[in-house]
């Protein structure tokens, strides 16, 4: 549990003391909670007069993507996400924030590397921009959590390639598997991003009160981050629906490549099977019985009648 401000002196973050002051001033005052407890919480949203159903929602956790707007503040709830190169899967961490004229809080579960870039990204933002928003502050933080998104987008693009590559090569062992897996992690991701796209365009298209306008054409440019990630999904989406098409159609031709194979065999075999069988009849009228060369005539009618079977076979594919 940690409760911290950020120091616009050293670039980073330094602990709050339980009784120090919480001025708003000309640059707006950045506090980051990690995992706070309830009473905590209350009593920073006792002293910025934070909205009580904002506040469950911050305490409730596993919220929609949103952005619920008040008198004085907005609340708004967004998803980090981060590629895990072990496990192979996306991991969504919830950040909660709460912004208003010269205040910013965010809340989350755990250390996230988005907060510490976006930081950084406003360390030089203020050093250029002096007195800059609580909006620009929020728009730092919204563009450095969803600039993750791409990155495993692009994980997963690899991991699709990768299993294309392997169903091609007839490693299908768990391709069905990894198929399904990837797509149930792709309706998670779906699940905490597409939502995004209402909470910006709501920036892009009112007047905010809380913080004003200034920032509309940053946050237009998130928007349009949000969607490209959202297309991608839905695009690797698709890509997958029709791997499984491809995964069907190849164990399909697989299946009536060995099955025409074992008809193929089996003609060959039926066939020496009728000669050894017909010459195999001890009938007393039979001329080539009791013919000198009749075995070695057998045998050799055999290897040619099974010879050619085979070479049509081979030459039709079925073998």
């Amino acid at each position: 549990m940690a409760i911290r401000r950020f120091d616009h002196t050293s670039g980073g973050f330094v602990p709050l003391d339980e009784h120090e002051a919480l001025e708003v001033t000309g640059t707006p005052l950045w506090l980051d909670l990690i995992a706070p407890h309830r009473d905590e919480v209350l009593s920073i949203g006792h002293r910025f007069a934070f909205h009580q159903l904002a506040i469950e929602d911050a305490l409730k956790r596993r919220q929609r993507p949103k952005a619920d707007f008040y008198e004085h503040h907005v609340f708004i709830v967004l998803y980090a996400l981060s590629p895990d190169m072990v496990e192979h899967i996306v991991e969504a961490r919830e950040v909660s924030l709460f912004a208003g004229r010269g205040f910013v809080v965010t809340l989350h579960t755990e250390e996230l590397p988005e907060i510490h870039e976006a930081a950084l990204r406003w360390k030089e933002h203020c050093g250029d921009n002096p007195g800059p928003s609580s909006a620009m502050l929020v728009y730092t933080i919204a563009d450095t959590i969803v600039d993750g998104y791409f990155p495993c987008m692009d994980q997963i693009a690899e991991e699709i390639d990768d299993l294309e590559t392997a169903m091609f090569a007839g490693d299908n062992a768990d391709s069905l598997e990894r198929i399904f897996r990837m797509k149930r992690s792709l309706i998670d991701l779906r699940r905490v991003v597409a939502p995004a796209r209402d909470v910006f365009n709501a920036f892009t298209r009112r007047e905010l009160p809380a913080l004003g306008s200034e920032t509309i054409y940053y946050f237009q440019d998130v928007y349009d981050h949000v969607i490209r990630a959202t297309d991608q999904i839905d695009a690797h989406r698709d890509v997958l629906a029709s791997a499984i098409d491809v995964h069907l159609t190849l164990v399909s031709n697989r299946m009536n490549q060995t099955v025409r194979t074992l008809t193929a065999a089996s003609i060959v075999l039926m066939s020496l099977a009728l000669i050894a069988g017909v010459y195999g009849m001890n009938f007393e009228h039979m001329p080539e019985l009791r013919w000198q060369y009749g075995y070695a005539a057998a045998l050799m009618l055999m290897a040619i009648v099974g010879g050619s079977l085979t070479w049509l076979f081979k030459r039709l594919g079925w073998w």
